[in-house]
């Protein structure tokens, strides 16, 4: 399908900079597509938007660190490049459905 190569590569871009603040001109401009057709594209092959996508990959990086119990979850946070503060705190909890320290406590029991 067209678009396929060009989500693909966004998809790894993305990937590749998850540690940095998103920036859609700079997806856009890394896979060649203007920021309003790259936005509807990507939409329209992976179901959700370049950012929630960036947001949703940043939070299973930062579930991967919070596994590590050496880490205060604030250290958890910081090795994602991200501020353990209540909004941080908030979005974790709207994508994974349980606050960081619980989902600590949960993963730890698996």
């Amino acid at each position: 399908y067209r678009g396929k190569d060009e989500i693909a590569r966004a998809k790894e871009y993305i990937e590749n900079h998850w540690m940095e603040r998103f920036d859609l001109s700079e997806t856009a401009k890394a896979v060649c597509l203007s920021k309003t057709h790259f936005v509807k594209l990507f939409k329209k092959h992976t179901g959700v938007t370049p950012h929630e996508y960036y947001t949703n990959y940043k939070i299973s990086k930062l579930k991967e660190k919070l596994l590590d119990t050496n880490l205060s979850i604030s250290q958890a946070f910081a090795a994602c490049n991200m501020d353990y503060n209540g909004h941080s705190a908030r979005v974790f909890k709207d994508k994974s459905g349980v606050s960081p320290s619980d989902y600590r406590k949960i993963a730890g029991r698996l």
